[in-house]
C-alpha cells in the first residue's frame, strides 16, 4: 500500500472587516471589485469560500486556491472600496 502526504491546495485567510459588516454577498463583491480594479476581470472571477463571519461582522475567513492567496491578500488592502478590508493571518490549514 503506497501512502500519499496530504495535499492541501487551499489557504485560508482571517480578514477585517470596517465598518462590521455580517452579509457574506457584500463582502464576496468587494473582494471581487477589488481583484478586477487591481488585476483585471479576468481575475475578479477568483474563487472564494466565505466559510465563517463573526457575529459582530468585524472578522471573516475565507477559502481560496493556494496560489490565488498573495493575488487576494494584495487587492483587498489596496482596494478603498467600503467596506475597508484588511489581512489579519494567512494560514494553508485551518486550526479547529
Amino acid at each position: 500500500m503506497t501512502r500519499h502526504p496530504l495535499s492541501n491546495n487551499h489557504s485560508y485567510i482571517l480578514l477585517s472587516i470596517n465598518p462590521p459588516c455580517a452579509d457574506a454577498l457584500k463582502l464576496r463583491k468587494a473582494m471581487q471589485d477589488g481583484l478586477m480594479e487591481t488585476f483585471g476581470v479576468t481575475a475578479s472571477g477568483t474563487y472564494l469560500d466565505i466559510l465563517w463571519i463573526a457575529e459582530s461582522g468585524s472578522e471573516v475567513v475565507i477559502r481560496l486556491a493556494e496560489k490565488d492567496a498573495p493575488r487576494v491578500m494584495a487587492a483587498v488592502v489596496i482596494t478603498p472600496a467600503s467596506p475597508r478590508i484588511s489581512t489579519i493571518r494567512q494560514t494553508n490549514f485551518l486550526p479547529s
